[in-house]
This record gives C-alpha cells, structure tokens and sequence, in this order.
C-alpha cells in the first residue's frame, strides 16, 4: 500500500476518534451512564414496591376489623296457635273417656244395687248415669206431682221404663232438708205426660206406653212378669188384694212386717202380668 493511502486512512480515523475525546463527547457519556442507572433503578425498584404492595395489602386483610352492629330489624310476633304436635301410637290421649254404661241396675227392696235409698241425689245421679248412661227424662215438681203425695217436693229421673225418685222431704231414708234417694218404680206408661193438676168433667188422656230399658230384681221379676212368677219365687210372703177402681189387682211383697215390694197385675188369674213395680218410701204410702 502506498503510503499516501494510509496518511489520508489515518487523518480520517483521527478526525473520528478525536470529537469522542473533548468535552461534548464526555458529557454525552455521562448522560448515557446516568440513563442506564436510571434504567437500573427502576428495574430494582418495581418488583420491590409490588413485594411491598402485596405484603400491605395481605396485612390489612388479616388486620381484625373493628365490630360494627347490624341495624335493627323488628321481630316477628309469635303465632296465636300452637303448631300441631305429631303423635305416635305410644303417645297417651290427653283427654279421659268415663267407662261405657253397663247398661242395667237391679231391683232390690232397699235401692237399686249401685244407690241404696238415702244416697245423695249427686252420688246416687253418679252411680246410676255410670251404669245406664244420660237419663231419657228429668223433672220436678214442688207441689202436686204425677206420682202422687210425696214427702216434699220430687225430682225424677227415667231410663226407659225405670223412674228414680229423689226428694228433700222426711223419709225414713233421710231427714227433712237434704236430696236423698227415696224410691224406683219400673211403669209401662209414662205418668210425666200427664198433668197432675188436671180437673174438670172430662178425665185426663191416657198416658203414652214406655218402651225400652227395664230392670230386673234379682230373681228376674220385672215388668211384664206373670203371677205365677210372683208366686214361684215370693211364696207366701206375696200378698194379693183388688185395686181400689178396675180389673186390676195390687200385691206386696212383705218381709216380716216390712214391705219390700209392691205393684200392680193386669189381674187376679196366673197370666196376669205385672205393669207396675216400685220400692221405697213411695209416694202415697
């Protein structure tokens, strides 16, 4: 190579590399290391304010939240009815049934089995509706009454065919003053249809027939019974006479001197039938 070649090759290399050399050249430099720092710092200091972001924020989730009450919501009243309770086969019923009626008493010449005469009214009443149920009938009287003339003033109670007396009256079951069982009568018609106090040129109608329950002595005598039954279980303690008025004939059962039963007979001849049987300080006596 000539040598004017490579001069001219050099002078133009140092025109190049001598501007790099002065001032401007320095300072430009130093511009550019200043960016890069720049550049750097924010490279480092991003990820580390995002550290910084998610640690604070994960702070302040775990930090306890001061309590703050809820507003008040007013309270349904409770219901007026109490829900339905289911029950199971083992549960108890919550109410009591009385024991059903037996259905039937027996005559006796001192009351009726379950209420001797002299009982109190509401003890004889809950003894007899325990055996017979609801009576059919009540009524009272003060003064003149379908039974006749009574110690005082009467109440009755039926059960079909069966009436049961009480009074306040003097018996010899009870004293003056106090509701007592005084007596029974089984009759085939209904003497409360009638008007005790009924007067004038016409008799009274007759009174309807009864139907329906009718107890029995012990020895099946009852209503209906004929005098050849009266005769085959009483005896000679049977005693028979006429009724004052009709065909018909009255009788007593007596026990010494002391009746125990007394009634009435379609008649004075075996078949004759009883249609009225009673006991007790009866009305009329």
């Amino acid at each position: 190579m000539r040598s004017d070649d490579l001069r001219q090759r050099f002078e133009a290399l140092e025109s190049e590399v001598l501007p790099l050399t002065g001032p401007p050249a320095t300072e430009a430099i130093r511009r550019r290391g200043r960016r890069r720092q720049r550049t750097i710092r924010v490279a480092v200091l991003v990820p580390v304010l995002l550290a910084a972001a998610v640690i604070v924020r994960e702070a302040a989730m775990l930090e306890p939240k001061p309590f703050q009450p809820k507003p008040f919501q007013p309270v349904s009243p409770p219901p007026t009815t109490r829900p339905a309770v289911a029950t199971t086969a083992t549960t108890a019923p919550t109410t009591t049934t009385r024991p059903a009626p037996t259905g039937t008493v027996v005559l006796r010449a001192d009351g009726l089995g379950v209420a001797a005469f002299g009982t109190a009214e509401q003890a004889a009443m809950r003894a007899l509706q325990g055996q017979l149920g609801r009576p059919q009938e009540r009524g009272s009287w003060s003064g003149a009454n379908p039974f006749g003339t009574c110690p005082g003033p009467v109440r009755a109670v039926r059960w079909g065919r069966l009436y049961v007396l009480f009074t306040n009256g003097p018996t010899r079951y009870g004293p003056d003053g106090r509701w007592h069982l005084f007596a029974w009568q089984v009759d085939q018609v209904r003497r409360t249809a009638i008007d005790p106090q009924h007067s004038g040129p016409t008799p009274p109608p007759d009174p309807p027939p009864l139907r329906g329950y009718s107890p029995r002595t012990a020895t099946g005598i009852g209503s209906g019974s004929t005098l050849a039954d009266l005769r085959t279980v009483y005896r000679g303690r049977l005693q028979l006479g006429p009724a004052e008025s009709g065909p018909a004939y009255r009788f007593t059962v007596r026990r010494g001197a002391t009746v125990e039963l007394f009634g009435s007979l379609t008649g004075g001849t075996p078949q004759s039938t009883v249609t009225w049987l009673a006991a007790g300080a009866v009305c009329g006596e």
